[in-house]
């Protein structure tokens, strides 16, 4: 049996096992492109870590932002995915724009990146059924909100997918999540922007790079943890649906 197949060699019928026969998942997902995505980037790579990097393409080379030509290479080994071309509210725009601001933005990611976009964060994490089945339409295999669980499940609607925490509570969930011993899969969702790590005068202690540093060396070299980007969460859930039926 191939190891990487949903269901693996050790699990029982109607158990399945992330790639590798792992039980456990990170994700770390990132909106909006900042230039700060830089330094993010740099301590994931060194740490083992993938991203999944949601993006207007309307605000790349803009200052503060990343540049076109860098996406390539700047993301190479994480996910490029879409945030839409101008980051609006999407649930308060007529069917045909909510249309065009995704699939311009897919042609456009796609080009800059040379991957298959197929992601979608919704800016403001705003959505509603409308959007959704628009997003689906336009060929979305999964959309990320902004409304944590606090769990570590995975999602039961790919298009209305809820991480787990923000960046700021994840330190907490590390220990838990190493620690987690139940017989089903264990999804650890994080998501944030880069440009908060660049706190200036606060005392919240998650928005410093030395925060997200330490948050990545705790959860780095874990061979119980399969390192994975959202699209590739999203496509082995799809396959495993298809090996239920």
């Amino acid at each position: 049996m191939n190891p990487d197949s949903p269901q693996t060699a050790g699990d029982v019928p109607g158990r399945f096992r992330f790639p590798g026969g792992r039980r456990k998942a990170l994700v770390m997902s990132y909106d909006d492109g900042s230039e700060h995505d830089r330094r993010l980037v740099d301590i994931f790579n060194r740490h083992g870590i993938r991203g999944s990097f949601h993006l207007n393409s309307g605000r790349l080379d803009r200052p503060h932002h990343v540049r076109r030509d860098e996406v390539a290479s700047l993301y190479r080994g994480h996910e490029v995915s879409c945030h839409t071309v101008t980051h609006p509210d999407l649930t308060h725009l007529p069917d045909d724009t909510v249309r065009r601001e995704i699939a311009d933005d897919l042609r456009a990611l796609r080009e800059a990146s040379g991957q298959p976009v197929r992601g979608l964060a919704y800016p403001f994490g705003a959505y509603d059924v409308r959007v959704a089945r628009i997003a689906r339409d336009e060929g979305i295999a999964y959309a990320r909100t902004a409304q944590s669980t606090g769990t570590f499940a995975l999602p039961h609607d790919a298009l209305a997918w809820a991480p787990t925490c923000h960046h700021g509570a994840a330190m907490d969930l590390v220990g838990p999540f190493l620690d987690e011993s139940g017989d089903g899969l264990a999804l650890l969702y994080v998501w944030g922007h880069s440009y908060e790590l660049d706190g200036f005068m606060t005392s919240d202690a998650s928005k410093d790079w030395r925060y997200m540093t330490e948050l990545c060396r705790r959860l780095h070299g874990h061979d119980s943890i399969w390192y994975a980007t959202t699209l590739e969460v999203a496509d082995y859930m799809d396959a495993r649906a298809g090996a239920r039926r």
